[in-house]
C-alpha cells in the first residue's frame, strides 16, 4: 500500500530555488490570441479524455487499464506525446502519497463503491498541451461532495491571487492557508518539489510528435514518464522558473497548469488541473469544464 506523512510535510527553505525562479525565461512572455486558442483546444480535448473515461469506469477497474483507456482515447484522436502519460489514483492513491503522484504500475488498485478517483492527462495538440486533472465519485460521498464544493470555490479565488503585487510564494502559502482554515490538507505538499503548478509551452513539431518516453533504466521511472520534449524544454529554461511552488518569486505572467490537490484527512485525496492564462494585472481560466461534477453510480 502507499504510504504518507500526515500530515504532508512541508517544504524546507530554499533560497537556491528562490534565486533560480527570479529568472525571466520566454514562458513568461504573454501569450498572443491564437496561442490561447491553441492551448483551450489542448485541455478540451484532454477534459473530453476525462469525461469520456468517466463515462465508461465501473466498480471494480483498475488504475492501470484506466490509464491504458485515456492513452487509446488521446492516441485514437490523433494525439502522438503528452506532457507526461496519463495518471489514475483511486482511493489510497488520490491521497498524493510521499512523492508517488505518478501513474499506477501494472494493474494499481481496483475501483470500488463509495471510492475516488482522480484522473490526470496532459495531451499535446497540434504543439500545444493541456494539462488536467478531474475528481470524480463514485456514489454518494459527502465528504467528497463538499471538499469538491470547496475547491470549486478555491478556484474560484485563485486568478485574484496571481494579480496581486506579491510573489508567486504566497499563492501557496495562501492555497495552503485555506485548505487548512477548512480542515483538510495540503497534498501538493507530499509531491516531490511541492509543486502547485507549472508553466506549460508550445512545442515544436519534432518534440509534439516524438512517442516515446524515457527508459526506466537508466533514467528511473519519474523521467519515464514525463515526455523527453517536455523535460529537455524545461531544463533549458532553468526548471525553478517553470514551476509555482512555496518559493517561487519570479514572474507570474504565461499560461500555467494550477492543481491544488487536498487531502481529506487520511480517506481521500480530491484535485482539479487545468490551465490558467495571467497577463499583467489579469487571470482566467480558459473554460468552466471542470466544473462539471461526475458520479459513478456504486453497484454497477
Amino acid at each position: 500500500m502507499p504510504t504518507y506523512t500526515d500530515p504532508p510535510t512541508a517544504a524546507d527553505a530554499n533560497p537556491i530555488e528562490r534565486v533560480l525562479s527570479r529568472i525571466r525565461t520566454k514562458s513568461a512572455d504573454l501569450p498572443t490570441p491564437e496561442e490561447v486558442e491553441g492551448f483551450r483546444l489542448a485541455q478540451k480535448l484532454s477534459f473530453s479524455c476525462a469525461q469520456a473515461v468517466a463515462a465508461e469506469m465501473r466498480p471494480g477497474w483498475t488504475e492501470g487499464q484506466t490509464q491504458d483507456w485515456m492513452t487509446s482515447y488521446l492516441h485514437d484522436h490523433g494525439v502522438r506525446t503528452s506532457l507526461h502519460k496519463p495518471i489514475v489514483g483511486f482511493g489510497p492513491r488520490s491521497l498524493a502519497p510521499d512523492a508517488e503522484w505518478f501513474p499506477a504500475k501494472g494493474a494499481g488498485l481496483t475501483l470500488e463503491d463509495n471510492d475516488v478517483a482522480i484522473i490526470d492527462c496532459a495531451p499535446i495538440v497540434n504543439g500545444y498541451a493541456g494539462d488536467v486533472a478531474y475528481t470524480i465519485q463514485v456514489g454518494d460521498v459527502p465528504e467528497l461532495t463538499e471538499a469538491m464544493d470547496f475547491l470549486s470555490d478555491l478556484r474560484n479565488r485563485i486568478p485574484g491571487q496571481f494579480t496581486l503585487p506579491e510573489t508567486a510564494a504566497t499563492i501557496f502559502e495562501w492555497v495552503t492557508g485555506e485548505m487548512e482554515g477548512a480542515g483538510y490538507q495540503n497534498a501538493v505538499n507530499g509531491y516531490h518539489g511541492h509543486i502547485l503548478g507549472h508553466r506549460v509551452y508550445r512545442h515544436r513539431p519534432a518534440s509534439a510528435n516524438f512517442r516515446h518516453y524515457l527508459p526506466t533504466v537508466p533514467f528511473g521511472y519519474k523521467a519515464s514518464w514525463h515526455s523527453p520534449g517536455f523535460l529537455l524544454k524545461s531544463i533549458r529554461r532553468a526548471l525553478m522558473p517553470e514551476l509555482l511552488g512555496p518559493f517561487h518569486t519570479g514572474p507570474k505572467t504565461g499560461v500555467w497548469a494550477i492543481e491544488p490537490h487536498l487531502r481529506v484527512g487520511t480517506k481521500y485525496g480530491v484535485k482539479f488541473e487545468e490551465l490558467l492564462v495571467v497577463e499583467d494585472g489579469y487571470a482566467y481560466w480558459l473554460d468552466d469544464t471542470s466544473q462539471k461534477r461526475i458520479v459513478i453510480t456504486a453497484g454497477n
